[in-house]
């Protein structure tokens, strides 16, 4: 049911036809996508997914590989070589297409959209004025020195190393109290 075929073909450029010790790939470019769909829906490590790959043989079918019990695959690295090779190319919006052409059918409501928060950005966080004034005394101080640099001038004294050690003690601190943040 899944489009791997039509998924493959939207990262053909980045699939080798030879490798470079000039012996075929391993997986076929269907098989490189089915398994990167497995390691998620598995939840197993790089190391797991191939221990898992070797020992059943519906996994093999599924990436379209047939692996001898006699010479299973060792080399836990292949799987994050493969992502690390299809992560470049993969346009998340053409595979989206592929996904919803092939189960267009299959969907109620076409309209409706829906995230899971996990693939949102991960440098969240809350912005308390001491982090906005922090970052703001960080970026003049970054301007102050390219100009000083650029003039050819010494950079003009200032607190900003005691303020840092300042802050840094303040975010340490698992709950400072209302006068600490006062003072800061």
């Amino acid at each position: 049911m899944l489009p791997l075929k039509e998924m493959a073909e939207e990262l053909a450029s980045h699939f080798p036809k030879k490798h470079p010790q000039g012996n075929t790939p391993m997986f076929p470019p269907e098989g490189e996508v089915a398994l990167m769909f497995l390691k998620p829906y598995t939840g197993l490590s790089d190391d797991g997914l191939v221990e898992m790959l070797n020992g059943s043989l519906h996994m093999q079918m599924f990436c379209g590989v047939l692996i001898d019990p006699s010479r299973p695959i060792k080399d836990g690295k292949i799987v994050s070589a493969i992502r690390n090779r299809l992560a470049p190319a993969l346009d998340i919006v053409k595979q989206q297409g592929v996904l919803y052409g092939k189960w267009k059918s299959l969907l109620n409501d076409k309209d409706l959209c829906m995230s899971d928060a996990t693939c949102y950005e991960s440098h969240l966080r809350y912005p308390t004025d001491i982090k906005l004034m922090w970052e703001c005394c960080q970026w003049l101080h970054a301007l102050l020195h390219k100009i000083s640099r650029e003039m050819g001038e010494r950079l003009s004294r200032s607190k900003y190393n005691d303020i840092a050690k300042d802050r840094l003690a303040y975010a340490k601190q698992r709950k400072p109290k209302k006068s600490a943040t006062r003072r800061m």
